[in-house]
């Protein structure tokens, strides 16, 4: 019986709410599993209240924790890398090197 409620869950496409997030992408093809990392950065990055509770709630804290220290926060911006330090638990100073590590923005151009 867990087998089906995972298989299902895996199938299930993203929730209508969420279209307006993925302007420049075919969202019918979007699977919450497969594109985890697109799905998470877009949704961390601009996803309202709604978007980010819903992203929560399916992935859950842990998985989030997991996959964003995975990616060190790369692809974030500094501010919002901050808010889910604190929304997640992540060590303040484990932020404070992946910040250390981004490169320099190179805008303007010199």
């Amino acid at each position: 019986m867990r087998t089906r409620r995972t298989h299902a869950k895996a199938n299930a496409p993203l929730p209508e709410f969420l279209r307006p997030l993925f302007w420049d992408t075919a969202f019918h093809t979007l699977s919450p599993e497969r594109h985890q990392s697109y799905i998470c950065l877009r949704i961390m990055e601009h996803g309202d209240l709604q978007a980010l509770r819903w992203m929560v709630r399916y992935y859950g804290k842990v998985r989030l924790r997991r996959w964003l220290t995975q990616r060190q926060g790369r692809g974030l911006s500094p501010r919002t890398l901050r808010f889910w330090q604190y929304a997640l638990e992540i060590p303040k100073r484990i932020v404070d090197q992946w910040l250390a590590a981004q490169p320099e923005p190179q805008w303007p151009p010199r």
